[in-house]
């Protein structure tokens, strides 16, 4: 899954204005006529609820809006240039890069949504505007000004309510195919899943829940091993974590109070993940779930290994991904924490802070006493 790209924008840039004087058959002397140019095309994102990744920005990595005509005769203005509108997946933090700085600028958290990242350039004056008592042929005109360019990281973090997280092969993809028919590929071998899943849980009350499930995490996953963790970014926008735990991951013994122990060790290996990986994720309300309670070595240790877990301050309740048994009880328990915790994680973004230079002022007639005015030099003069 490609979840992070770098691209650059650029808006369109404002129309020149234009110096012309008008002229027919019996008037050899008109006055000036010269229109303004177009405004430049902006630079919009809009959030799309059915993209699931950024693969489209790979190809590609200008974006620009189109510049603005410039002005004609006979006082016609420059067309308007077209605004650019990029379609990104729902739940992508858009970053500007400037000053060796990330600055957070938009959280596109709902479909539809439009955020404008460039501004187009403003289209120039025809000498038609700078006509007056005292300069009735003017060969003055203003150029349109640039359109703004950016530097954009776009970031997607998955839009779910449940993240379901857990070592390799700990039964995340049948546990999200059981609880939303999302009918994800699984099999018996770690990383069977190698980008994230999304699921829809349907309530009795028709209410409906996103679920998410990410790719497996071993230990040293914050050092890259494995396939690292950086999925764990799709399941920060998430209220409450299922951590799924299969006691028979990397055991060999024959059960009992050995099994309970190396389950607890699979659970704290990830919860270290997740404390390395930080962004609050340890602080997320947690259902901590045995999987597999339909296999014989577990079933015979569920006592023990429920009591581990409790003697450590921790609650946890058994399922199997594969009979059913326990999911109903799960999903209540989904519902409730979900009620408990009505709102998603925010993204804040920072309010955008204009920069201005001599070049861009909006009017530099106020600031200087005078305009940015360019003055038309007919050819042979």
């Amino acid at each position: 899954m490609i979840d992070l790209v770098k691209i650059k924008l650029r808006a369109g840039n404002g129309g020149d204005g234009k110096v012309s004087f008008f002229r027919e058959k019996g008037t050899p002397k008109g006055g000036p006529d010269g229109g303004d140019g177009g405004d430049g095309g902006s630079v919009y994102f809009v959030a799309n609820r059915n993209m699931a990744t950024l693969r489209d920005f790979r190809t590609k990595e200008m974006y620009a809006g189109e510049d603005g005509g410039h002005g004609g005769k006979l006082k016609m203005y420059g067309a308007d240039g077209k605004d650019y509108r990029i379609s990104v997946p729902l739940g992508t933090l858009v970053y500007e890069l400037k000053e060796g700085r990330e600055v957070l600028v938009a959280d596109m958290d709902d479909d539809g949504k439009e955020f404008l990242i460039a501004r187009g350039g403003i289209g120039g004056r025809g000498n038609f505007r700078f006509r007056s008592s005292t300069n009735q042929t003017p060969v003055q005109y203003t150029p349109g000004t640039l359109g703004e360019q950016k530097d954009i990281k776009l970031e997607v973090k998955l839009v779910a309510d449940v993240g379901l997280i857990g070592l390799p092969n700990a039964g995340k993809s049948t546990l999200l195919n059981k609880l939303t028919h999302a009918n994800v590929r699984v099999a018996n071998y770690p990383f069977t899943t190698l980008s994230p899943n999304l699921g829809v849980m349907e309530l009795e009350n028709g209410e409906s829940i996103i679920v998410s499930d990410i790719p497996g995490l071993i230990e040293g996953a914050s050092e890259g091993k494995g396939l690292g963790d950086e999925f764990l970014r799709h399941v920060e926008r998430t209220r409450v974590l299922v951590h799924l735990i299969d006691p028979m991951e990397g055991y060999s013994g024959e059960g009992g109070s050995e099994l309970a122990e190396n389950a607890l060790s699979n659970y704290r290996k990830v919860r270290k993940e997740l404390e390395i990986y930080g962004k609050g994720l340890v602080d997320k309300p947690e259902l901590v779930v045995i999987n597999k309670i339909d296999i014989t070595e577990i079933k015979d240790s569920t006592v023990h290994i429920f009591a581990e877990f409790k003697k450590n301050g921790i609650n946890a309740e058994g399922i199997s991904g594969v009979s059913g048994e326990g999911i109903e009880k799960l999903m209540g328990r989904i519902k409730k924490i979900l009620e408990e915790n009505p709102k998603r994680p925010v993204f804040n973004a920072e309010k955008p802070v204009k920069l201005f230079t001599i070049e861009n002022l909006p009017n530099k007639r106020m600031v200087f006493g005078r305009e940015s005015v360019k003055t038309f030099t007919p050819r042979g003069i």
